[in-house]
């Protein structure tokens, strides 16, 4: 897939990025596969509430088996989601959904919330063009 047909995607990084503190910035998880930021938890209301307002979707414990197939399936799957951790995804563009993961640590101090991308059509992304794709759009080398 061409990467101009994601560029709705890549807009909402970028603004989504506008809301992450200096302090705080994006790395690569490798373990993930996924963008991540540790936010404080002082700065919880400035990162989410743009999080919510730029995402269709927010999905939590209770909610997340109201997902569609795909998106439902792969958070359970592969994560799992337990009380106080959020998923903010949108609606699907050319197969894939970009998404946002809100976890809260265990010392109550720091979030960490992570991007990626997940296919949700018969045409697969491998793990590095999304790599790809989350490091151009949010600028990490």
């Amino acid at each position: 897939m061409p990467p101009n047909d994601l560029e709705a995607l890549e807009s909402i990084c970028q603004r989504i990025s506008l809301n992450i503190p200096e302090t705080c910035p994006w790395r690569w998880d490798k373990e993930f596969n996924l963008a991540l930021a540790v936010i404080d938890r002082q700065d919880e209301i400035m990162v989410e509430l743009p999080l919510s307002l730029e995402f269709s979707h927010k999905w939590d414990f209770t909610t997340i088996n109201d997902a569609d197939a795909p998106v439902r399936d792969y958070f359970q799957s592969g994560f799992g989601i337990v009380p106080g951790q959020k998923v903010f995804t949108m609606d699907p563009v050319n197969g894939v959904v970009l998404y946002a993961a809100w976890w809260p640590w265990g010392d109550d101090e720091r979030i960490s919330l992570r991007l990626g991308l997940v296919s949700v059509s018969d045409h697969k992304l491998e793990n590095a063009a999304i790599k790809n794709l989350i490091c151009r759009w949010l600028k990490l080398e």
